[in-house]
């Protein structure tokens, strides 16, 4: 079984624009706009024709130029309407979106018996069972699951672009480093000639030092001639 709406939906079917607006921006409405159920408020069970009928009813209340006096709001809830609207043409988001409100609707109806077996063993009346709030508790159960399952994917979502930045950084990191590692071979390889040049010009330089050196060892100057004395006779 699906949960029925029916039980608010005359309520809602009288709802001014302003107050659509207001229902689609109240307190939780973040992740109560996940649910496009909710967005749209029709039941999960509801046909192609009855979604179609809802939307158009809706946008048309929300539509900004129809609120000029608080166009920015109504503008948002004309986007959620929409992407509402859009979730339900996917057969496979409509078959994802039912399991959700099914499995809150157990939960809900678990809570409302464990509330029912406290009072009967205190001795209390049974509570109250509103369909309204009933429709709304289903609501807030499956917005919370929705919302758990938004913040996994967020947090996903960041950790891997997290990843991928990093990933991306040390691939940009071993790129300078190639470049840097290829321009020093370049200019190690450009200065080939000039570092040659320089080697011989040294190594001349040093030959032309040693041999002036060896010669300037080698050198002995003539010793002085001694003048011959007259012999006596």
């Amino acid at each position: 079984a699906v949960v029925s709406t029916q039980s608010t939906g005359k309520k809602d079917s009288n709802m001014t624009s302003a107050q659509q607006i207001e229902r689609l921006h109240k307190p939780g409405a973040k992740y109560l706009n996940l649910n496009p159920f909710y967005v749209l408020q029709v039941d999960p069970d509801a046909t192609e024709d009855e979604v179609k009928k809802q939307y158009r009813r809706l946008s048309i209340l929300l539509h900004p130029d129809k609120n000029p006096d608080n166009r920015d709001q109504a503008t948002v809830a004309f986007e959620a309407v929409n992407k509402a609207n859009l979730m339900l043409k996917e057969a496979e988001t409509v078959k994802k979106f039912k399991m959700i409100m099914e499995e809150a609707k157990n939960r809900v109806l678990k809570m409302m018996e464990n509330k029912r077996r406290i009072a009967k063993s205190k001795n209390l009346p049974p509570p109250i069972e509103d369909p309204t709030k009933f429709s709304h508790l289903v609501n807030v159960m499956a917005s919370k699951q929705l919302a758990d399952y938004e913040i996994r994917i967020g947090d996903k979502e960041k950790k891997d672009a997290q990843e991928k930045k990093r990933e991306t950084d040390l691939a940009e990191e071993c790129s300078k480093r190639l470049k840097k590692m290829e321009d020093d071979k370049k200019k190690w390889e450009d200065s080939r000639e000039e570092r040659v040049a320089t080697w011989k010009d040294f190594q001349f330089k040093g030959e032309k030092k040693k041999k002036k050196k060896h010669m300037l060892g080698t050198y002995r100057p003539p010793k002085p001639r001694l003048e011959e004395k007259p012999s006596q006779q």
